[in-house]
Parts: C-alpha cells; structure tokens; sequence
C-alpha cells in the first residue's frame, strides 16, 4: 500500500497551499452551485452530503466515486461484480445526473448506498471517511481529487483507479504545478487501464509499473436495460412518416451553432428524415428546442409527453430528448448517430453505448479523448471521424441515403463490440488484493 511518503515533499507542500486556496473560494463555490441550481435545483438538494455527512451505509464498503453519469455507467458493471461478491458499495457523485443515474440502477439494491461526494476539503473528506469506514476506494477515470486522495491514503485505506483515462493534454510538459499534481497518482495502490498507451503515459510521470494494468474499458460491459429497448421501440413508432432517423448526441453549446443550421438544411433536403437531438448538459435541453423552432421547425420534446410515449409525433421533424438516463433508450431508434464534444476541440463523446446496440457512429475531427476506442472503430469501419462541419454534413447525408453502407456499418460496430469486453472482471480480479474478497 502507498503513503504519503510516496509523494516528493513539493507536492505535499502544493496541497498544504492548496487547500488554503480551496478555503478561500469556498462562498464562490457555493455562489455557483446556486447558480446552476437556477436550472437544474438538485444541485442543492443533499447538501449536508457536500460537507461530509454521508447516509448511513455499512462499515467496510467499497467506496466508488463516480463523478458524473458517464463515469456511474462506466462504474455499474464492476459495481455489479462487487455486488455479487457479497460487497456493499458506497456510490458517491459530483453531480446530479450522476446521482440520478446511480439511484436508476441500483434502486433496488439495498447494498448500494449512494451519496454526493464532500468538498475537497479536508475537514469534510475526513468526516466522511470516519462516517463511512470504507475498505477501499475506487475512484472512476480521471478524477483527482487532492484531499479526497491525501486523506484516504492517510487513513491507511487504499485507493485504486479504474478505467484509467489519463490523456497526452493532461500531462503536457509534466512541469511545474500541473507536474506536481500529476503526482497525485503516486498515491494510487493500483491503476486499472485501458491500453498499452495508456499504460506508458503513467509510467512516463513516474508511476511504477507495477502498479498499473491494461485491463480493458469497463464501458464496454455495460448492460442494456430492456425496458430501454422497448421505449425505442414506441419512440420510433411515434415517428410517424420518418423512414429516416439521424441522433444528435451528447452535443455542447459551442458546437450546437454548427449543428442548427446543418439539420435544418438535411431536413429540408430529405422529407423522410426525423432527427433525435439528446444535448449532454441539461442546462441545454430548453435553449436547443428553442433555437430549433427559430429556425421554422416542428420541434417535439420528450418531457411533454407520457412516460410511456405511445403518443404519435405527426409531422415533428426533431424530437429533443430532454431527459436523463435514457439514452440507451434513444440510441437505437437511430439510423446513423452524431456524437458530440468533436466540431470544437473537446476532444469527443462517448461512442461505445452506441455502437453498443449496433449503431454507426460519425463525428467532428476532435476525439482524442475516445481515441483509444475510436481508432479501432475507425479501422474495422464502425466509425468516421470527418475532418469539418462540411465534410460531415455531406457524409451524413450521403450515409442516409445509402441503406447498405449503414448496414455494413451497423454489422462493424456489432463485430467490434464483440471483442472489447471483460474489463469489469479483470478490474474485480484485481482489486482482491485490496478487498480481502474472494473472487
């Protein structure tokens, strides 16, 4: 197990500062809880969470910090692994979608206790952590949190990273202040990883070798609700007169001034074509059906119609699929699939839910952070990554249009899929060392 002598003397000095630093905007950061809160209230809901008054849950559970909804999905299959190990979970986010998510997949399981995650404070994370006694910590993807790491390492208890996503723009040129936060993952009693690369960029910071596996991406072992399924279903039924449906996914403001008017003008060339627009920030539901209808077009919004959908949707051209958690549900009603995060340099979307129910998938020239899937995906021919917003408009327009070059696509992106899974059970066969459990 590490210590705190594991990290150079500078950087335990950088979190001493830091955390004076954190103090010091503490009301700032409350400023924009209340803020974002205008729009989405749950971020102030809980809030005895924020400061380290966590739920009651058992002693020695699995502590799993999920920050948002992407990293609790990625986190579910080897929370299920726990599960049926006879492990109790301790699921904390940052954010409400996170939450939300956690509380729709473990809803009924008494052995996932779920909760927002303390301020980074260390006063709040060790009141935590003497609340909640955790056996292990599990912190998902790329998340560094100083005090949450100090003191839990501090209290004797291990911390592991799964599904580790450290990119080539998080270490730069491994000086100064960014290099001494990068050495927060000494702390770290095991990295599971997804690829070779991956696994040579921390070896690259300084993180011993030994202390990191290729593993896999745990995305790929997500399970696909039924009830999901059958949504599809009843969503594309309702698409009355669509014989066409392309999926705007995950997209982010910067990007969707880009989009506006190439939908509009793919629709205006193609009267079988609907389009399911799922923005990635709730903050975005309202202002895209907005924009939409600025434009001259019917516009339909998942939230004003029953749970169930059985409404039909004449003449709708976009259905603006303003929940959380449904995404699987929107996925598979699509013909062709958008992902978003890549016509501006954010680097990508996920792309494996997708692909996941055997879709095709194209994005804008930004996808470092996926490339570790996209590459791949590329090569065997279930995903195109086009180099601009022109470009991509004509290659959808031209995929539309062709039934058989989707479906070659299609089958790719079920071929693909089929060799990428396993990472949840090699990532629990690991953690055994750290757990005491029996595989």
């Amino acid at each position: 197990m590490v210590s705190l002598k594991d990290l150079p003397l500078v950087t335990r000095i950088v979190y001493v500062v830091e955390q004076g630093f954190v103090h010091v905007l503490l009301p700032l950061i409350f400023i924009l809880l209340a803020v974002r809160a205008r729009k989405e209230p749950a971020h102030l809901h809980h809030l005895s969470h924020r400061f380290g008054f966590s739920p009651p849950c058992s002693k020695g559970a699995v502590w799993v910090f999920a920050a948002s909804l992407g990293e609790t999905r990625a986190a579910s299959p080897l929370i299920r692994r726990l599960r049926a190990a006879g492990h109790h979970v301790l699921l904390s986010h940052q954010s409400p979608a996170g939450l939300a998510e956690g509380a729709r997949l473990f809803a009924q399981d008494e052995g996932v206790t779920q909760c927002y995650v303390p301020l980074d404070v260390f006063w709040a994370v060790r009141l935590f952590l003497r609340r909640t006694r955790p056996a292990a910590l599990v912190v998902m993807e790329i998340e560094l949190w100083p005090a949450m790491l100090f003191e839990t390492v501090r209290k004797g208890i291990p911390a592991v990273m799964a599904n580790g996503n450290l990119l080539e723009r998080s270490i730069g040129n491994g000086r100064g202040l960014r290099g001494q936060i990068l050495k927060l993952y000494y702390l770290f009693s095991h990295i599971f990883t997804r690829t070779q690369e991956y696994s040579d960029r921390y070896a690259r910071i300084g993180v011993d070798p030994s202390r990191v596996s290729v593993v896999g991406d745990m995305k790929f072992d997500q399970l696909i609700d039924p009830t999901h399924l059958a949504l599809s279903d009843r969503l594309r039924t309702a698409f009355d007169g669509g014989a066409r449906v392309l999926m705007i996914a995950s997209s982010v403001e910067a990007e969707e001034r880009i989009l506006l008017p190439m939908v509009a003008r793919l629709l205006a060339a193609d009267s079988g074509l609907r389009v399911l627009w799922a923005p990635r920030s709730p903050q975005r539901f309202q202002a895209v059906a907005d924009a939409l209808v600025s434009l001259g077009l019917t516009v339909a919004q998942r939230s004003s119609f029953g749970a169930d959908a059985a409404e039909t949707l004449p003449q709708v051209q976009v259905l603006v699929g303003d929940s959380t958690g449904e995404m699987n549900a929107y996925y598979p009603l699509a013909d062709l699939v958008f992902v978003g995060a890549s016509l501006v340099d954010h680097g990508g979307h996920n792309i494996v839910e997708p692909m996941a129910l055997g879709r095709p998938v194209v994005m804008g020239p930004s996808t470092y952070g996926i490339d570790f899937v996209a590459e791949p995906a590329a090569r065997v021919g279930a995903f195109e990554s086009l180099p601009d917003a022109a470009t991509l408009e004509a290659r959808i327009a031209a995929l539309l249009a062709d039934p058989s070059a989707l479906a070659q696509m299609a089958a790719a992106a079920v071929a693909f899929m089929a060799n990428q899974t396993g990472a949840s059970d090699r990532t629990f066969l690991g953690l055994q060392p750290f757990l005491n459990l029996d595989a």
